[in-house]
């Protein structure tokens, strides 16, 4: 979901499609195939002639067609009514488009958590697929794993059938005679041995250099003839085939797990080196293909501790099904399928985990999942009858132990964190489905090391685990960790020697505790909207002391108005003059301001935003605006300010490399105050999100320093 149609086109024409063709030349080979939903839904739009050849191959018996979940979630992760749905959902595709009733299914990154049984039989599903690493993991042996097992969760059974890391590996990236060669080991090793291989059609044509081994020099054609030639030994059969004609070779309960390489990616960055460390060395002693079984990284659920921006998308989404959930309970008869619709395709995997994939870091396939979940928030708020305006919720909303305040107004849908600075985190304009605020920070990845410290290259066509290319030079000087979550209304006291370079690096001191710090929160009912107060009692460091300051922002909602009016007032509480540098920062994310489609306007000057550290004295405003989608945000205050404006980039791994993605434009207005002791500084704001040229409000003829 958010895939460039280009991406996918592309993979069509060096992937998809030749494979089949290939396939078709090949009759006595016969496979099973799942398609993504996403992939369906794009094909029936874009290419319906591909569908018409898998048709043809699935009417002559050489195709069985999987089912999955449609929109490709983690299953796990989503509710049980969701997994019903999604599962529903494609299969029902798969009986309109090709005739047929699928009767195993795909699991989205072979992520597998033991409570699953019972909804795969409620939803009809006889089979799935899972790495041979599950079932090492609950203790048999690889020789054990030639056949399939049946699990159980209270009393309902699905059987599991283990795929061979070795073939994963060997194909294609080997010579088609060594994977013969590990079948032959297979079937020498005993009597009715079946060799179980399922892997990413994007091996073949989309991986590096996989379009020209696969295809120009015809790995695909010559490991296929070499099946067609062996056929004497070798007999190809669909899953539902050998579930029909093979007893099961036992029984199993498997722990949470995926592949081999998810469960390292889910740690930490430390543990990953370690983890890496410690396999580099049984590898050393030749023990670490009989020990791999007990070298177990982490679990995929641990991505929502990794990333916080992980975590707080996967709880976008819980809300947006309770509401559903809620609308429907109030509303039986309302349609909700469009709404459901959106939000099933907010559940889409890929931004919500980081491996060797872009994923989480790609901001157009993180906001298109954003747009999504927001699209069904605001179809169901259509249908609600039990929800006036603006609304105020308050609970634990990313599970974090700290109450977190969403407010929703006609338009948009705010979201604080009053125990985390104070800040907003999430700022969603109804009339684009947009969050303005959707970026990541920079953290560290394991995989920063290797551009610290380039590994030796190895010759021949490599897996994409194991390449190292950068698409640039210099990478490397971006590597940064913020300490903080960006976001909005992060109240900042500097120093007066930090620069915009340093702040942009993450490198400098912060004088004030008002960062991630906790803020007092007060929402009061209006005669024409609402005001959240948010306020803290800190200390500020000043001429080697600390000194007490209070700090109080209030938000003005006002019913029927887009622009949301902020008032700071900064207290000098204690008994000394302080002389302090004050900033607010904004962190705007990309996926609605592309950066090469977009500029920053103050005054009469016009940057691009992927324009380098900036500093701009006298600055009453700033407004971002799109190009693209001829939006833009204005921030206005009444006293001029210094304006700081620099892009966010991280450097992540992707199929192609290291690459640096502009994440989002940071902006830093400040001010310099001289505050007396018991005296009060005050500052008004007016934010203005909105289509077209957004106009500031006039403001007040009180600017300045004058006064305070």
């Amino acid at each position: 979901v958010g895939n460039f149609g280009w991406v996918i086109a592309d993979a069509v024409q060096r992937s998809y499609r030749p494979f089949l063709e290939v396939l078709r030349d090949f009759p006595e080979v016969r496979i099973s195939l799942h398609f993504t939903g996403i992939l369906l839904d794009w094909l029936q739009e874009n290419d319906s002639g591909l569908l018409d050849l898998v048709a043809q191959l699935v009417a002559r018996g050489q195709v069985e067609l999987l089912t999955g979940a449609h929109f490709e979630p983690i299953l796990p992760i989503i509710p049980d009514r969701d997994k019903l749905g999604q599962i529903a959902r494609q299969t029902d595709l798969l009986q309109e488009r090709f005739g047929v009733r699928a009767r195993g299914m795909w699991l989205a990154e072979r992520v597998w958590e033991p409570n699953l049984p019972g909804i795969l039989k409620r939803a009809g599903i006889e089979y799935s697929i899972l790495d041979d690493i599950h079932f090492l993991y609950a203790g048999l042996r690889t020789e054990q794993l030639s056949g399939y097992y049946l699990t159980e969760d209270q009393g309902d059974t699905v059987a599991l059938f283990p795929i061979s890391q070795r073939l994963r590996y060997t194909i294609p990236f080997a010579d088609p005679e060594q994977t013969i060669e590990e079948l032959r080991r297979i079937a020498d090793s005993g009597e009715n041995q079946i060799a179980i291989y399922a892997d990413d059609g994007e091996k073949f044509g989309v991986w590096p250099e996989t379009d020209k081994l696969c295809f120009e020099e015809r790995w695909l054609a010559r490991f296929f003839q070499q099946l067609t030639d062996n056929r004497d030994w070798i007999e190809m059969k669909h899953f539902s085939e050998a579930l029909d004609q093979h007893e099961p070779r036992g029984r199993v309960y498997l722990p949470t797990a995926s592949y081999s390489e998810m469960n390292q990616w889910a740690l930490p960055a430390r543990s990953i080196n370690e983890l890496e460390s410690f396999a580099a060395e049984l590898k050393e002693q030749n023990r670490f293909d009989r020990l791999r079984a007990y070298v177990k990284g982490g679990y995929w659920r641990n991505f929502l501790t990794k990333y916080v921006e992980s975590n707080h998308l996967h709880k976008r989404m819980l809300y947006v099904g309770r509401l559903l959930e809620q609308v429907e309970a109030d509303r039986p008869h309302a349609d909700l399928s469009e709404a459901r619709r959106h939000l099933h395709a907010g559940q889409c995997n890929c931004p919500y985990w980081h491996g060797v994939f872009g994923g989480l870091y790609l901001p157009h396939l993180r906001g298109a999942i954003y747009q999504e979940l927001i699209a069904a928030d605001k179809s169901a708020r259509q249908l609600a009858t039990k929800s006036p305006l603006p609304l105020v919720e308050q609970y634990d909303f990313d599970c974090d132990g700290h109450d977190e305040l969403l407010i929703t107004t006609a338009s948009a849908k705010f979201i604080f964190a009053p125990r985390g600075g104070g800040v907003l985190l999430e700022l969603d304009d109804f009339s684009q489905s947009k969050n303005l605020i959707d970026i990541v920070g920079r953290r560290r990845e394991a995989y920063h090391q290797q551009l610290l410290e380039p590994p030796t290259p190895v010759a021949g066509t490599q897996s994409i685990h194991e390449r190292v290319v950068a698409k640039e030079e210099g990478l490397e000087k971006l590597l940064t960790e913020d300490w903080y979550r960006r976001g909005c209304l992060v109240d900042h006291f500097l120093g007066d020697a930090v620069t915009a370079e340093q702040f942009a690096a993450a490198q400098y001191e912060e004088l004030g505790d008002f960062v991630n710090q906790a803020y007092h929160s007060q929402c009061k009912r209006r005669q024409r909207g609402l005001s959240l107060t948010l306020q803290r009692e800190g200390l500020v460091w000043h001429e080697q002391q600390q000194h007490p300051v209070l700090l109080q922002k209030t938000l003005n909602f006002a019913s029927g108005r887009d622009s949301i009016q902020i008032s700071y007032e900064i207290t000098n509480l204690g008994k000394q003059s302080l002389r302090l540098r004050f900033g607010i920062e904004f962190a705007l994310g990309t996926y609605l301001f592309p950066p090469e489609q977009s500029l920053l306007r103050t005054g009469k000057t016009e940057l691009p935003t992927t324009a380098l550290q900036k500093s701009e004295r006298e600055v009453e405003d700033f407004t971002l605006h799109s190009n693209l989608y001829d939006y833009e945000v204005a921030v206005g205050f009444d006293r001029q300010a210094e304006l700081w404006s620099m892009p966010l980039y991280t450097v992540s791994l992707s199929e192609a490399g290291f690459e640096k993605v502009q994440q989002g434009l940071l902006l830093l207005p400040h001010w310099q105050l001289l505050l007396e002791p018991g005296e009060c500084w005050k500052l008004e704001l007016q934010l203005v999100p909105g289509s077209g040229r957004q106009k500031l409000t006039s403001r007040s003829t009180a600017s300045g320093q004058a006064r305070r």
